[in-house]
């Protein structure tokens, strides 16, 4: 709390109503500067006029000063008012040879009077005024005959009274009331001081903030209006100052919903010429509306902040796009492997993510870093086929100035600096080099690194995800991978099925990408009746990828048609054009080995044996000369393996 020393306070009243010395007296004592003025009624209406709040922190007065005083002036107002005690020490001594007193008083009435009256013997009977004519014809209505003492405060009645023949005694303000009113004074002047403090901080953050910011009670009428809100709005804060917000923000709001009842955000409105992004936030009291403050940004200004930050970040790669719940499936395998990468999300444990090509691997670890306590941190995606062999280590490691010839003047950081605090995702690390192999271990055991060409040790906090979409065990027995990379990489793993072996999604992924990118698309039965045999028929061995790209091509065609009525027929005629483009026989197949290529040409023949016994799997079964649970295997083979392998 600032010292008393701090605050400027100005008497304003008659010298002869109060003991100037000993207010000054308690000023002193309280470390107060006090500035008396003697004047009443128009004097004191000049003065309280010309009073500046830089100069002035609170105003001592009394009676009907007090409300002259008031009425002129923003700086408060402190009273110089009476206590029973202060007219029992005025009236003590004539105790025994008063009967009758005349006790008038500007307001509202003394508490306590009448107890004075009794401990001393005395009818004392009190007259209040609010005026100063009221104030005379009081007094003129009362005579000296009837009273033994005509007892007031103020110089200015007791003359009147004493020109018409009372005995008068006038109350002098003195050590009880100065000590009183300059505590009260010292605390509203210090409450008035941290109050104007507040404003100036708050009138600096609203002038500073680029948002528009307004704000309104719960009938809708503007109190607050900051400089940005003046220029979005074309309205100058005069002139929206006690307007109701309609007027200011036309169109702005739900005709029966200007005051926010729950916080509303993003709300887009064009005002005079300006499309805003409106936010409306409550002002909650006791669990009641008070009124609201509603921001607002240009909407530009947010295109061009938003677009500068995704170019900042995401050119890099350094954040995630994706999340589990972009994982579209209706597979009961995939729903558990969701559950799974959500559980694995919250360790920092290292990832091997295995599937084909296709399949969402790197869906997946970036899911797994949205659900982490690392989401808000970097994510660094590195391909380690696509970067040449002799880059890679620099890539990944960073390297200093001079390091090797073209290096830049600074040196740069590699993935791994770039990664620290968040995640890094090493994706086909089977490809990574044997030499580098080992380097990578030293850095994912030690959690440090050294650039190349440099000296000085890094240390990191990165978690690393791998995938790959390779046999790493084969790939360590042919000595192509390190043992002790594998196992340091493969705490934990996810294994993430080809489409094949969850047919159930296969209709689920096309039908939903042709919804969304159809323009005029047929119902959804009338799609999956259609749809379903030739896509079932295939193997997709490119996966989602292949999937996809096929249904992109069928809504482009569609899109150009008048009308689809086959969509079989028209899928099967693109399929054509796609394996003639691919010089192959299945579209959008890569390279495979023998294994692969013959799993998948069982594949079809099962599901073609399928389809002919109408879905009857144990005709099927019987004509393809195997057992139930045999057929069972072969359409679920990875279920086969039990969760410990697949984890």
């Amino acid at each position: 709390m600032p010292s008393a020393s701090e605050f400027q306070m100005t008497l304003i009243g008659p010298y002869k109503g109060v003991d100037a010395a000993v207010f000054r007296q308690v000023a002193r004592e309280l470390n107060c500067h006090l500035h008396f003025v003697d004047a009443v009624f128009d004097e004191a209406v000049e003065l309280a006029k010309r009073l500046s709040p830089d100069s002035c922190d609170v105003v001592l007065s009394r009676g009907v000063t007090v409300d002259v005083v008031k009425a002129h002036t923003s700086i408060p107002v402190v009273p110089i008012d009476l206590s029973a005690w202060d007219v029992l020490q005025v009236l003590q001594p004539y105790a025994g040879r008063v009967r009758k007193v005349a006790f008038f008083r500007y307001g509202l009435p003394l508490p306590g009077l009448q107890r004075v009256g009794q401990v001393l013997g005395m009818e004392i009977s009190e007259y209040l005024y609010t005026t100063r004519n009221q104030m005379r014809l009081k007094l003129m209505q009362l005579s000296p005959a009837d009273v033994d003492l005509f007892v007031a405060r103020g110089n200015l009645i007791c003359q009147w009274a004493d020109d018409r023949g009372f005995a008068t005694l006038e109350i002098v303000d003195g050590e009880i009331s100065a000590r009183r009113t300059l505590f009260e004074a010292v605390n509203v002047a210090h409450a008035r001081r941290t109050e104007r403090q507040r404003v100036a901080r708050l009138e600096a953050i609203l002038n500073a903030v680029e948002e528009g910011i307004v704000a309104y009670d719960a009938r809708g009428q503007v109190n607050l209006v900051n400089p940005a809100a003046e220029s979005l709005l074309k309205c100058s804060r005069k002139k929206a100052t006690g307007r109701h917000v309609r007027s200011i923000m036309p169109g702005a709001f739900p005709p029966d919903h200007v005051t926010a009842q729950e916080p509303e955000h993003g709300r887009i409105q064009t005002i005079r010429g300006t499309t805003l992004v409106i936010n409306r936030i409550p002002i909650l009291f006791q669990g009641r509306s008070m009124g609201t403050v509603c921001s607002f940004s240009d909407a530009r200004r947010i295109s061009r902040a938003e677009e500068k930050l995704r170019t900042s970040l995401k050119a890099k790669g350094f954040t995630t796009r994706y999340s589990f719940e972009d994982i579209c499936t209706c597979s009961p395998s995939m729903q558990h492997l969701k559950e799974i990468g959500r559980l694995y999300a919250s360790t920092n444990a290292s990832l091997l993510i295995c599937g084909e090509s296709g399949t969402g691997k790197e869906l997946f670890a970036q899911s797994i870093h949205a659900a982490s306590e690392r989401a808000d941190k970097p994510f660094v995606a590195v391909n380690c086929a696509s970067i040449p062999e002799g880059l890679l280590e620099s890539e990944l490691f960073g390297y200093e100035e001079g390091a090797f010839t073209g290096a830049r003047r600074q040196g740069k950081a590699g993935m791994f600096e770039l990664a620290h605090t968040g995640t890094l995702f090493l994706d086909e690390i089977g490809d990574l080099p044997l030499p580098l192999q080992g380097r990578l271990l030293r850095v994912l055991q030690e959690r440090e690194l050294v650039r190349v060409g440099g000296t000085q040790v890094i240390h990191l906090d990165v978690r690393v995800l791998c995938a790959t979409h390779q046999d790493l065990r084969s790939l360590v027995e042919e000595g192509r991978f390190r043992a002790d990379l594998f196992y340091r990489i493969n705490v934990l793993s996810l294994y993430v099925p080809p489409l094949r072996e969850r047919p159930e999604d296969i209709m689920e992924l096309a039908v939903t990408y042709l919804e969304a990118h159809l323009d005029n698309p047929p119902p959804d039965e009338e799609l999956r009746r259609q749809l379903r045999p030739p896509l079932l028929r295939h193997t997709w061995p490119g996966n989602i990828r292949e999937l996809l790209s096929i249904m992109e091509r069928l809504a482009i065609v569609a899109n150009h048609m008048r009308q689809v009525d086959d969509w079989a027929g028209l899928l099967a005629r693109i399929w054509e054009v796609s394996v003639q483009e691919a010089g192959q026989k299945e579209y959008g197949g890569e390279p495979v080995t023998l294994r692969e290529h013959l799993a998948r040409e069982e594949a079809r023949f099962i599901r073609q044996a399928i389809e002919a016994c109408g879905d009857d799997l144990g005709k099927a079964a019987s004509r393809l000369g195997i057992s139930r649970m045999t057929l069972w295997r072969k359409l679920h083979p990875r279920e086969g393996r039990g969760e410990g392998e697949e984890m």
